[in-house]
């Protein structure tokens, strides 16, 4: 067989046995990538753990209104609210809840948050700057009188809301043209009725 009947070495596969010098590198290649890919997965970790101790209820109803979607709301006083996060105050949010209208709902009641099923989490790390205060918005709001629907311990008051001081509102209830006035403070929410 004449040297141009061999196979040329070139054509021949390469092998990566234990015995070809490449193969350690193909390992050491394959071990790196692995090794990349473990510290990177250690890092999200690290990160989201970060976050978790970071996070603030505002923070987490921030990036939950943000969403527009539906989360469940539950209060102190076993009230359930359905709908999404219309804006999050210092102190307090509003559910977006279908029969009622929007909710005001202050953060000392509010006992737990929970997003649509298959929502990712909310991390709430976020810086939460947010200044307007629960007091600040009845007072803003009481100028326009709305009809609210106030459930505070175990009354409920529905009526026009007419007043709003630093710890209490006035109430002109229906049907009655009395007026209640309502300790802040006791407040689990206050709607304000979709007319």
């Amino acid at each position: 067989m004449s040297h141009h009947d061999r196979p040329d070495e070139r054509d021949r596969p390469i092998s990566l046995s234990s015995g070809d010098p490449l193969a350690a590198l193909a390992g050491w290649v394959a071990a790196g990538r692995v090794d990349e890919a473990a510290r990177a997965r250690a890092r999200q970790r690290w990160l989201e753990r970060q976050a978790d101790e970071e996070a603030t209820l505002g923070g987490i109803l921030l990036d939950l209104a943000e969403r527009s979607r539906p989360v469940l709301v539950s209060t102190s006083a076993g009230r359930r609210l359905r709908g999404p996060l219309r804006m999050v105050g210092t102190d307090f949010a509003i559910v977006r809840e279908p029969q009622l209208g929007d909710v005001l709902v202050p953060f000392r009641v509010l006992t737990s948050v929970r997003p649509t099923p298959g929502d990712p989490g909310a991390s709430g790390d976020r810086p939460f700057t947010v200044e307007l205060t629960l007091a600040a918005s009845l007072l803003e709001l009481a100028a326009d009188r709305p009809e609210v629907l106030v459930i505070a311990g175990p009354d409920e008051h529905r009526g026009e809301l007419r007043s709003a001081g630093i710890d209490v509102i006035g109430i002109v209830l229906d049907g009655a043209r009395s007026t209640v006035h309502v300790n802040v403070a006791t407040i689990d929410h206050l709607a304000l009725l979709i007319r």
